[in-house]
């Protein structure tokens, strides 16, 4: 059951005649259908921080879930693609990728058809228009959408009868209330006037009143009489950066931003160049192009003053509008400058990307870049340290592969798209993502006259069709590869025949592999090798042939190890507990299958094949008749399974039928 609500703010103030009517909607909407609320208000308002409180209060009464997510609707970074997030919510109920429609509207029918039988919250925070927001609506009786936006989005009141609730500034007292939680009674009730006037010089704004009230509390020697009339003298500068947020926050960062030390303002500037609005220490400090000690310490120092946030240890986020103000800041910079800003950060993710793919990928073919990386990259030691931060990176990853293509700073868009197939090891499987970033990867490939990376990049591609089940454009993904212009001509073989067996199209594959096993041999890698044995193993398991299947799986294991391909190898194990299982050879099954499990336990990212590994240990088991330990692999795979997100019901069956069976008496 998913909940994804970011964590909510502890000091939370006012705001109750908005909490109170959406408590109101609550009860009376998502009786009859699904209820849809736009709360709209200025930027700096505190649309998230109200939804977020109000969410987690009563996200109980939603018993099927709540779904989150930030949209990006302002700021520097592209807003998202409302297919990519549809591919999130329905992964998140368990639907896998090669579910998922390829088309938006089909995609958007199955979320709604999906929540028709459930009870599920939906939070759109940051939203542009009603267009990116239409297809991630619930409409039926027990489901709830919570828009925010800056719009006040009239076309969903008009097509979606959604109601509306504008959020106001705080009023006098809320605000005070706000600064009080922050300073403390002591400052405020010495000053009662002058915090009156701080209150009315942040215009009921959250976000200004944290920053003044900071700025204040950072200086316990300072009245705060001394800070208002700093912010009364700033309110008349100009210098360039007005109109970007509103008037009263844009004196407020201006305020705060005149204060920073050189090194601290740099920092904040460059931020804006950023490609999201959360990021590490290590990935700011090849943005400045500084040391990671000095960089740390401006982002404490920065974090201090609440114009970042910290989120982990070495690591920040920043509000939309800060991201926005800070851009604005350093487009005042030469453009040379700007330039080599974004070039440093860009090929950094790519470098570290590209680091990460070879230590999650040992032995597979790979599309080396060349990336013009001066700067010290992470140390990344193995395959858990590399799936770890690239998944923590998925999105910061997808945004800088948009803005490098933006910029036109192509490099990084190679290297990027070329290990998008990491997103394949994530929980949840993000297929309709790795499929854009591919796609933007050839076009940039082919206007870059690179028929190597183009080539790598078609072939991935095909390869992400094929596991979205779109047949057609898989073949003739695979059927297009310039042959002629690069030496893998096994490659369109091997596609082909993936193709064709995932269908269960057996001899049509097996002829697709034979026709690839003499080129490969004279051409290819060990791994290649040992995917196309596997593959006819796969295929004569399919026709029964299981003895020959046998004779396959020992040349692949094999390659597998003299490649150092322990995921594969691991297959090779599970194939052959496949193939014996069929032939009766039930211990030998049961131990191979085993060997199977041990193997990809030793490797992270790879629940998604212990689940299946356990369901045939199981088997293995139940034909030995060992049904105690039956059931616990399938009670254990059924857990997987609903852990990540996948059908669990035929699992839970099995266990069920099992766990009856185990505890009934012989002669019963």
């Amino acid at each position: 059951m998913p909940r994804q609500l970011p964590v909510p703010v502890r000091d939370f103030t006012g705001r109750e005649h908005q909490v109170a009517a959406l408590d109101r909607l609550l009860r009376s909407d998502t009786t009859t259908h699904g209820a849809v609320v736009v709360l709209d208000g200025i930027g700096g308002v505190g649309k998230t921080t109200v939804v977020t409180h109000w969410a987690h209060r009563i996200q109980d009464q939603f018993a099927d879930g709540t779904l989150f997510v930030n949209l990006r609707g302002y700021g520097p970074s592209a807003p998202l693609d409302p297919a990519v997030v549809l591919g999130s919510f329905l992964a998140a109920f368990g639907v896998t990728q090669n579910q998922i429609p390829a088309e938006l509207d089909a995609a958007a029918g199955l979320f709604r058809s999906l929540l028709a039988s459930r009870q599920v919250l939906v939070v759109l925070d940051n939203a542009v228009s009603a267009e990116q927001v239409r297809p991630l609506l619930p409409t039926t009786a027990g489901c709830m959408a919570v828009v925010t936006s800056r719009d006040n989005l009239t076309d969903l009141v008009i097509s979606e009868s959604a109601r509306r609730i504008s959020l106001d500034p705080l009023a006098p007292a809320e605000s005070h209330s706000l600064l009080l939680a922050v300073l403390g009674p002591a400052r405020t009730e010495r000053e009662p006037d002058a915090s009156s006037e701080l209150v009315r010089l942040c215009a009921g704004l959250p976000l200004a009143v944290r920053v003044a009230a900071t700025r204040v509390a950072s200086r316990p020697h300072w009245a705060i009489a001394d800070v208002v009339d700093e912010l009364r003298e700033d309110q008349v500068a100009d210098d360039g950066t007005s109109g970007i947020v509103g008037d009263t926050v844009q004196v407020v960062f201006d305020w705060s931003y005149a204060r920073l030390t050189p090194e601290q303002a740099r920092v904040f500037r460059l931020l804006g160049w950023h490609p999201g609005t959360e990021f590490s220490v290590p990935a700011v400090a090849a943005l400045c192009g500084s040391r990671r000690r000095e960089t740390y310490r401006c982002l404490e120092a920065l974090a201090e003053l609440h114009l970042v946030e910290p989120v982990s240890r070495n690591r920040y986020r920043m509000h939309d509008l800060l991201h926005a103000y800070a851009r604005t800041r350093a487009r005042l910079d030469s453009a040379a400058e700007q330039h080599a800003v974004c070039r440093r950060v860009l090929t950094w993710y790519a470098s570290v990307t590209q680091l990460a793919d070879k230590l999650l990928h040992p032995g597979f073919p790979s599309l080396d870049v060349e990336l013009d990386q001066s700067g010290p990259l992470l140390a990344l030691d193995d395959r858990a340290q590399a799936l770890d931060w690239l998944t923590t990176e998925q999105p910061t990853l997808y945004a800088a592969t948009r803005a490098a293509a933006e910029y036109e700073i192509y490099t990084p868009v190679l290297a990027l798209a070329a290990a998008a197939r990491f997103l394949t090891y994530l929980p949840r499987p993000l297929w309709v993502v790795r499929l854009e970033i591919e796609t933007l990867g050839i076009t940039v490939a082919s206007a870059l006259g690179d028929p190597v990376a183009e080539f790598f990049l078609r072939e991935s591609r095909s390869e992400t069709l094929i596991a979205l089940q779109r047949w057609d454009e898989a073949e003739a993904g695979f059927a297009s590869l310039d042959t002629q212009r690069n030496p893998k001509r096994y490659t369109a073989f091997i596609g082909l025949g993936w193709v064709h067996l995932s269908q269960g199209r057996w001899q049509r594959a097996r002829d697709c592999y034979q026709q690839a096993l003499p080129l490969a041999r004279e051409h290819g890698q060990v791994r290649t090798l040992a995917v196309i044995e596997g593959n006819l193993a796969t295929i004569a398991i399919g026709l029964g042939e299981h003895e020959q299947a046998l004779a396959h799986i020992d040349r692949e294991r094999d390659l597998r190890y003299r490649a150092g391909d322990r995921e594969g190898h691991a297959h090779s194990f599970y194939r052959a507990a496949t193939a014996c299982l069929a032939l009766g050879h039930h211990a030998a099954a049961l131990e191979l299958a085993e060997q199977a499990l041990a193997g990809y336990r030793e490797l992270p990212g790879t629940d998604g094949l212990v689940a299946p590994a356990l369901e045939l240990a199981a088997t293995c088991l139940d034909h030995a008749g060992d049904l105690p330990r039956a059931a616990d692999y399938l009670q254990r795979a059924a857990t997987l399974y609903t852990d990540l997100g996948l059908p669990a019901d035929d699992t839970r069956e099995r266990w069920r039928e099992v766990t009856a069976r185990a505890t009934t008496p012989p002669d019963a």
